[in-house]
Order: structure tokens, then C-alpha cells, then sequence
């Protein structure tokens, strides 16, 4: 019996698109899903397409023809030639067992355009199909995110992503608002109340990406917006329309800067105060300490009103964690006890810890030093994060802790590591091992849980394979759209310009989230279709 042509069996493309919607759940919730879904549609690659009647002659001229079909798409082989670069990498590098950690995680750039670019070309519809469960499956990802949220479940809001990473998970938020702004602007065949749902959804999601304090994501998410704005720009002939874009386009920008500014000196800017007119005893009678140099917090400071001998007989009555001990994730408890009471403009004794609920108690024991790192979390909280690493910094030069200093300090001993390295870099192995050791000899004062790579996929690129492999890496990048016409693209431009810009803040392709969502979708979009869906045209 033979086995039905892919080329024109209904169902063989049915199974295709599940497979390929199978790897838009996996996605946003799972890894487990994101394997499998691999490896079913490696399967269906290889073992459809021929009759089964002489098997090993129909599976060698069904590879030999997919093979084919392969390189003969330019943009496809040069996309995989970013996995070939790992792979000569291995040739001049020590360290095997990384190397082929990071072979294993890089396999999905190797996977989808191999099977992508000598599949059958889906059709819109199929192709909607796919991004329709894409975000389905964010959905579902972002609706377990706020049970836990609006239980309170959380001491850090990097815990509301629940699969992955929140730069990760708000990749993919990201792009969901993407298509669902599609389905509303452009695709004239969706209804009004599917409209009206995917226009709910995008605020849904954008609220998500406040609450987890994705700077980057909200950033990009602008980048992308103004970008299409730009297009449309020139191409409206309304001097009145032209003018309301323009005015847009600046005044966002303008007042998220107004805003960030404003966040930044309410943090930094405490009232004058008269130390002789404060009370100089709590109501028990024990002497207050009232100092202006222990810090500011949420624009108050905090070292007033600090009685510690009451602090800490009160605290040991609250709760079994010693006060001068440590709370469950290691950090030294006092100092999270009397900042945790400055943010809720309380004085630093025993009233102060008594008027704290049971509530309060377990979220200081687990670490929590302000509270509106949990009840406020959004560009106000991570501004005040960021301004407070950086005080950290500067007095001690530790940069633990705080995203944005750790990633100062990698991008120093990156720097430091290409130098000595410029041409062709330390090879695929060796990446980890000589990043790591150059921040020993740089003398950085890191902790071990917080050393990382670079957060910057170009320069960890730099670092592995030298300017050479960085400039090959680029044209890897940019080759493929301006070969196949998709930088005209809807989707796959603002994909590109999320996945770049991603890069230039972390490591994407490093993770296996980030290998596939930037594998798949790169050649989901460039490969997989018989149309692009461009910007001048609407469906």
C-alpha cells in the first residue's frame, strides 16, 4: 500500500499544521512540548512523502529530494549556517562537554529550516491556524501568571512567568500582541467580536508585561509600534492624519520619559528634615537613631526613626527567623526588616513591627525588602530597583543582585575577553570557561549565583567566534528577508525587529526557549507560507 503524497494529501497537511502548533504550546509552556514537537516533525520529514512498497529505496530518494529542496533555498541554508558556525567552533575549543550542551540547545536553528524551507507551503488559513494557538497557549501561560499574582504568591515577580524566564515569556507575550493587532487592523476576514476579543487580549497582555516590569519588552513593543506608524506615515495623504502620527510618535516617548523622570527624583528627592524637632524616643521610652546617610527608600529615608534594640526584641516575638540571621533566600534579614518598614511609612520599633499583619511578616521572611515590589509592581518598581542597585554599586562595586549592574559588569569582562581573543574568538567549548575566568581576573565582585553570560547575544557571539563569525552572524541575519523580500512582511518584520532587539539585551539563542522562539519563528514566517502578508496591502 502506498502512503499518500504530501503534496496533496489533506491530511498529511492537517498533521503538519498540528505539529506545527504543537510547537507554539510548547513555546510559552513547555519544554517538554518544545522537544517533542521537534523531533514528531523531524519524524514526519523523513518518513512522508514516498511509497512504502520498497522502503529503503522510497526513504533515500524522499531524503535525497528534501535534501535538495534544502539547498536549494538560499535563505534557508544560510539561516543554518548559523548552527554550521557552532559546529567549526567545536574544532579549536577544550571544553567538549559545553560545547555540545550548547550543539544541543542550538538544535532548533538546525531542525527548522531544514524542515521548513522542503515542507509543502501552508496557506493563510493554515498558517492562521497556527498563530491562533499560539495564542491561545500565551493566554493560557499569562492566566496562571495572575492566579498567582493576585493570590499574592510570589516574593520576586520574575515567579509570575511560570514556565519560562520572564524575558523569555514576555518574547512571546510580545509577539502575541503582534498578531492579534494584525487580526484587528489588516485581516479583513476576521469578525467584529473576534476583533473585539483580540483587542481585550492585547490589553490584557500589556498589563502582563507591566506587572512583571519588562522594561525591555514595553520598550521594544514602542520600537515596533513606531515603526509601523513610520510606514504609514508616508504613505497617508491627510496633512491632519500625518500630523496625529507625528505627534504620537513623539509625545509617547516624551511623556514614558516625563514619567521615568518624574519616578526618579519622587525615589531620590527626600524632604528637608530637622533632626532636632524629631521625637527622640519611642513610646516605651528607648532612644531613636536618627542618621540621613543609611539611605533613601521610596523617598523617605531610613535611618530615622531606627530604634534597633525595640526592632529587634520585637521581631524575635513575631517571628522564628533570628533578626540578626538570615531571611529564606539568604539575604541578611535587618536590613530587609527596616527597609521593608521605611516603604510602608512606618518608624523602625516595636510599634512599627507590631502594625505589621502576618502577611507582612512571611513576605519579609522571604525576602521581600520593600513592599511594593509585590503589591506595586511595574515601571515604578523597577526603576526603584535599578536606582537602588546602582547606589549599591558605587559604594561597594558588588553589582549582585541588580539586573541591569550584572550586566555592566558582563559586558566589562566580555570586553576585556574579545580583546584577547579578536579574530576568531575562544571557540564553542570554551566560551563559559574563559568568560567566568576573566571576571575572577578582573576581580569582579559577583556572587557565584549571579555569574552569567553577557546578556548581549552579539557579543557572546564575539566572544565564541571572533569579528569574523560576529559579521557572519549578521549577514545570517539580515540575508535571508532582503533575498526572499520579507523585510516587506507584516509578521516577520516585526519578529526581526523583536528578535534583534532582544539580542541586544540578553543572550536569546543561549536557552532552549529562546533557540526555538527565535529558530521557529524565523522560519515559520520566512518559509513555511505560500504568501507574505505585506505592509501595503491588507489581506
Amino acid at each position: 500500500m502506498e502512503s499518500p503524497d504530501i503534496n496533496t494529501s489533506e491530511k498529511l497537511t492537517k498533521v503538519y499544521v498540528f505539529l506545527l502548533a504543537l510547537v507554539t504550546v510548547g513555546l510559552p509552556l513547555s519544554r517538554f512540548v518544545m522537544s517533542i514537537s521537534q523531533i514528531l516533525l523531524l519524524l514526519m520529514w523523513l518518513f512522508t512523502g514516498f511509497s512504502y512498497k520498497n522502503f529503503f529505496h522510497g526513504f533515500k530518494e524522499n531524503l535525497k529530494t528534501k535534501t535538495k529542496a534544502f539547498f536549494s533555498n538560499k535563505a534557508a541554508v544560510v539561516i543554518v549556517s548559523i548552527y554550521v558556525m557552532h559546529l567549526l567552533g567545536m574544532i579549536y575549543t577544550t571544553n567538549y562537554a559545553y560545547g555540545l550542551k550548547d550543539l544541543r540547545v542550538k538544535l532548533p536553528i538546525l531542525i527548522f529550516p531544514l524542515v521548513l524551507s522542503s515542507m509543502p507551503k501552508l496557506s493563510y488559513k493554515d498558517f492562521r491556524k497556527v498563530l491562533v494557538v499560539f495564542i491561545i497557549s500565551v493566554s493560557v501561560g499569562i492566566t496562571l501568571s495572575f492566579i498567582k499574582y493576585f493570590n499574592g504568591n510570589y516574593v520576586d515577580v520574575r515567579e509570575l512567568s511560570p514556565f519560562l524566564s520572564p524575558i523569555r515569556f514576555s518574547l512571546n507575550v510580545m509577539f502575541a500582541i503582534v498578531i492579534l493587532s494584525y487580526f484587528i487592523i489588516y485581516d479583513k476576514t476576521v469578525k467584529t467580536p473576534f476583533k473585539i476579543l483580540s483587542f481585550l487580549l492585547i490589553l490584557i497582555f500589556i498589563y502582563f508585561l507591566k506587572i512583571i516590569e519588562s522594561i525591555t519588552a514595553i520598550g521594544i513593543l514602542m520600537v515596533i509600534v513606531s515603526v509601523f506608524l513610520t510606514i504609514h506615515l508616508f504613505r497617508l495623504k491627510s496633512l491632519a492624519l500625518k500630523i496625529s502620527i507625528l505627534a504620537i510618535l513623539v509625545a509617547v516617548p516624551v511623556g514614558l520619559g516625563i514619567h521615568i523622570y518624574n519616578i526618579v527624583k519622587e525615589a531620590t528627592t527626600v524632604p528637608e528634615i530637622d533632626i532636632s524637632k524629631l521625637d527622640k524616643t519611642t513610646v516605651n521610652g528607648n532612644k531613636y537613631v536618627h542618621k540621613l546617610n543609611y539611605g533613601i527608600e521610596d523617598g523617605k529615608y531610613v535611618g530615622v526613626y531606627l530604634c534597633e534594640k525595640e526592632l529587634k526584641k520585637a521581631w524575635n516575638e513575631r517571628s522564628k527567623l533570628d533578626f540578626n540571621g538570615k531571611a529564606l533566600n539568604g539575604d541578611k534579614l535587618k536590613p530587609i526588616i527596616i527597609r521593608y518598614l521605611t516603604s510602608k511609612d512606618l518608624r523602625k520599633d516595636s510599634a512599627g513591627v507590631y502594625s505589621l499583619s502576618e502577611w507582612d511578616i512571611s513576605k519579609i521572611e522571604e525576602g521581600v525588602a520593600n513592599i511594593n515590589y509585590i503589591t506595586h509592581p511595574g515601571i515604578k518598581s523597577r526603576v526603584l530597583k535599578i536606582i537602588l542597585g546602582y547606589e549599591r554599586y558605587q559604594k561597594t562595586g558588588d553589582p549582585s543582585g541588580n539586573s541591569v549592574m550584572q550586566r555592566y559588569e558582563y559586558l566589562k569582562g566580555a570586553f576585556l575577553l574579545i580583546k584577547q581573543h579578536p579574530v576568531i574568538g575562544v571557540g564553542t567549548g570554551d566560551f563559559e570557561d574563559e568568560l567566568f575566568n576573566e571576571y575572577k581576573v578582573m576581580g569582579s565582585k559577583l556572587k557565584k549565583k549571579f555569574i552569567f553570560h553577557p546578556h548581549n547575544q552579539f557579543v557572546s557571539i564575539t566572544i565564541m567566534f571572533g569579528i569574523v563569525g560576529l559579521l557572519w552572524f549578521v549577514f545570517a541575519l539580515i540575508y535571508p528577508p532582503i533575498k526572499t523580500g520579507f523585510f516587506k512582511d507584516y509578521f516577520f518584520l516585526s519578529f526581526f525587529i523583536m528578535i534583534i532587539l532582544s539580542m541586544l539585551s540578553d543572550d536569546t539563542m543561549d536557552t532552549q526557549a529562546g533557540a526555538t522562539l527565535f529558530a521557529f519563528f524565523y522560519s515559520f514566517l520566512l518559509l513555511a507560507r505560500k504568501e507574505k502578508k505585506t505592509l501595503y496591502i491588507s489581506v
